[in-house]
């Protein structure tokens, strides 16, 4: 008998994850992105702080709309694993290293 009742189990876990996706990809799909976006600071140290679906938390310049930190989804204070910030040393210089003046 102990073996049915864990079929069941297994069946309404299985049950659950199909309306779980589909409740995520109907929301996707009728969600307004951003959900949420405001003006952080003031004067030259502002940021435009950005919470998109699936609840990405991103930093942006807003005056030259670089990217300044991501997080991870679900997790507004977890920085992104793979995300690289800007380097402000390195504004103005190409992949290979030399300056876009350069030649």
């Amino acid at each position: 008998m102990n073996h049915g009742l864990e079929h069941l189990k297994e069946q309404a876990l299985k049950g659950a994850v199909i309306r779980l996706r589909s409740a995520a990809t109907f929301a996707r799909l009728h969600i307004k992105n951003p959900l949420f976006q405001k003006r952080m600071g003031t004067g030259n140290t502002a940021v435009l702080v950005r919470l998109e679906w699936p609840g990405v938390l991103s930093v942006i310049d807003p005056e030259t709309g670089e990217l300044l930190a991501v997080s991870e989804p679900g997790q507004p204070g977890d920085l992104r694993k793979a995300f690289v910030p800007p380097v402000p040393a390195l504004a103005g210089v190409e992949s290979g290293g030399t300056s876009q003046g350069a030649i």
